[in-house]
């Protein structure tokens, strides 16, 4: 099995994964097909975010149960 002969293949479309294993077309150049699979950078600024997140949710949750 080769994906070089799938991209030559007229019923391409039919194997599973065939639009990132064998691109073909202009789309696809110089672009990242597989950016969902990568690893995200976890950078102090996006910690920093989603501990401001927790806090907000946290007053919230908090706020409802003095509330109730």
């Amino acid at each position: 099995f080769s994906w070089d002969d799938v991209k030559e293949d007229k019923h391409r479309e039919y194997y599973l994964g065939h639009s990132l294993m064998a691109p073909v077309g202009r789309w696809q150049q110089g672009k990242d097909l597989t950016w969902y699979a990568k690893d995200k950078k976890d950078d102090a600024k996006a910690r920093a975010q989603r501990e401001e997140l927790a806090r907000i949710k946290e007053a919230e949750a908090d706020a409802m149960t003095v509330a109730l």
